[in-house]
């Protein structure tokens, strides 16, 4: 037998030594190998059994490797117990992939209550940490954390710094990266609240978000560089790409919107919503802006809303409303203005205390002051009239310059040939417009009736009378004049006047068929010339654009006058009368004492 078994190992060409070589090629052995075993077409086979022979085996020596028929696995001893060299399929995680995955019973991860840590190149790549409730995932991230809890961290350096802050949220490269102590936080974006250290309760999305921000509370920037600036300000919200970009100290805003309050650094309490609202704003505060543009050029002003594209752009005073497309947009130093509609109160540089309302109206205005306007184009070319009021379409259009004007109507208001004139009130007057200061016309061409329950009532107090005479003309006057009928000519009336004739509706030309009695004021005019009265109870027109006016009542005066003339020349007539009876009497008397004797 012994002699067989040395002949097999020679017929294989195994060579014995201290190592052994088995081979057919008749190499030697791997100078490291004490058994070096060479095929190309078979491979090496370890004792088979089953799981019971396996664990029957005697006092196992460490290092004895078997297959286990049982679990087609094999199995080496380590000196204290067998461990599966050879899994069954899937039960350990391969680095180039994994199939036959069963979710129920696989999983990366511990199965005592312990960190999950990960590292890249030996340092720390984060931790999965159950009994503080941190997730921290990326080079750094969370790296110098102690007692703070419930943190998420993912991207490199993200929370890097934080120690005891809890409930944060970091996600993107160095977002919170030097956040100590502070809670409540949420950044996500490259660098968003990286300088943050204390500030607590602060939301950053975008990269650069609340970038530069320490110690602030409670802001909310959304967006790149979105509050970029900001160090110290609270309770600040800003969303859009670069909304408050330059803001460092200001709190309580408002931002949304492209660049939206872009330069503020200081202000308060401002609400800007639309792209590059506010945009030039540094140390204004409480001002509302609301569309495109609107307050864009506003530096230091406080206290204004403006709602609409361009509303109020250039605007640098205090205390203005402005709301509508392009409202006020040029009004640069002007305070306490409203303006309501499309380009109301539009070229207005420095005017103050004006109201406009309506379509364009004032729009033209630039320095005039204490204007009310309200309706389409009210006032739309006054420029510097002050203390103007005006209510109803292109009511007191045509005026430029001229102030303490009132027109309530539809075009009523002053001629626009005399764009300068002062005191007016105009009512109804679109189709008459005023032509000379200190008149008050109401009522149209087409007015039939002007009247009321009282009569008309004028100052009459002798305190407020001067240089009295009693040189009223009368009989010389009064009998000068000529009575007569007539009708009106309402186109005669626009040609002369230069005005439009008030749009057509039902009953429109009833008066000039209405047969009148009264004086043609050029016969008055000559009566009072030729009686050498200076008369007050006519008017001559001031320019090319009136119209000759009779005031019926001062007729009252004159008419008294005559009738006193006529009392006297009566009363003289019967003091004749009587002394002639006197002078009678006494002749009769005389007669009869002649006749006597």
């Amino acid at each position: 037998m012994r002699n067989l078994f040395i002949l097999l190992i020679l017929s294989l060409g195994i060579h014995l030594s201290a190592q052994v070589a088995i081979n057919t090629d008749g190499t030697s052995p791997a100078g490291s190998a004490m058994l070096d075993v060479k095929s190309t077409t078979k491979g090496l086979l370890a004792p088979r059994m089953t799981s019971a022979q396996r664990l029957a085996i005697p006092s196992p020596v460490a290092g004895l490797l078997v297959f286990d028929n049982s679990t087609g696995t094999y199995w080496y001893y380590n000196g204290s117990i067998w461990n599966n060299l050879t899994p069954a399929v899937n039960a350990v995680w391969s680095i180039t992939g994994n199939t036959f995955i069963d979710s129920s019973l696989n999983f990366i991860g511990t199965i005592d209550n312990k960190p999950l840590r990960f590292r890249i190149n030996n340092t720390w790549a984060g931790e999965l940490n159950p009994s503080t409730s941190n997730v921290f995932l990326g080079r750094n991230a969370g790296q110098s954390n102690t007692s703070g809890n419930s943190n998420v961290a993912i991207g490199e350096q993200s929370l890097s710094a934080n120690s005891t802050g809890g409930y944060n949220s970091a996600i993107g490269f160095n977002s919170l990266g030097f956040n100590t102590t502070g809670n409540d936080n949420t950044a996500s974006g490259a660098y968003a609240l990286y300088h943050n250290t204390t500030g607590i309760e602060n939301t950053a999305m975008g990269r650069n978000a609340l970038f530069a921000l320490t110690t602030g509370s409670s802001n909310s920037a959304t967006g790149k560089d979105a509050l970029l600036a900001t160090t110290t300000g609270d309770a600040n919200t800003a969303n859009g790409y670069r909304t408050m970009f330059s803001n460092i100290t200001g709190g309580y805003n408002v931002a949304t919107g492209y660049q939206s309050l872009y330069s503020n650094i200081s202000g308060i309490n401002n609400v800007g919503i639309g792209s590059m609202t506010l945009y030039s704003n540094t140390t204004g505060a409480s001002n509302t802006a609301i569309g495109t543009q609107s307050l864009n050029n506003n530096i230091s002003g406080n206290n204004n809303v403006a709602v609409g594209s361009s509303a109020l752009l250039f605007n640098l005073g205090d205390n203005n409303t402005a709301v509508g497309f392009a409202a006020s947009p040029h009004n640069q130093t002007g305070t306490n203005n409203t303006s309501i509609g499309y380009q109301s109160f539009f070229d207005n540089l420095h005017g103050s205390n004006n109201l406009a309302a309506g379509y364009r109206a004032l729009s033209d205005n630039t320095e005039g002051s204490f204007n009310t306007a309200v309706g389409n184009e009210a006032m739309k070319s006054n420029q510097s009239g002050t203390d103007n009021v005006a209510v109803g379409q292109n009511a007191l259009y045509g005026n430029v310059t001229g102030s303490y004007n009132i027109a309530i109507g539809r075009y009523s208001g002053t001629h626009p040939g005399t764009p300068a004139i002062f005191n007016t009130i105009s009512i109804g007057n679109d189709g008459y417009l005023n032509a000379y200061q200190n008149q008050v016309f109401i009522g149209n061409l087409n007015t039939q009736y002007i009247g009321g329950k009282v009569t008309w009532s004028t100052f009459s107090d002798a305190r407020i009378k001067s240089n009295v005479k009693e040189d009223v003309k009368g009989l010389d006057f009064i009998t000068r004049l000529r009575p007569v009928t007539y009708l009106i000519d309402n186109k005669a009336i626009t040609l002369i006047t230069g005005n439009t004739e008030t749009p057509d509706y039902s009953g429109k030309s009833e008066n000039e068929s209405v047969r009148y009695t009264g004086f043609i004021a050029q016969d008055v005019e000559q009566a009072a010339k030729d009686s050498g009265y200076e008369f007050s109870g006519y008017s001559a027109p001031k320019n090319q654009w009136g119209l000759y006016t009779l005031s019926y009542e001062q007729f009252v005066v004159p008419l008294v006058k005559a009738v006193q003339e006529l009392n006297a020349a009566n009363l003289s007539q019967q003091q004749f009368i009587e002394q002639q009876k006197i002078e009678l009497a006494e002749l009769k008397s005389r007669l009869e004492k002649l006749e006597n004797r």
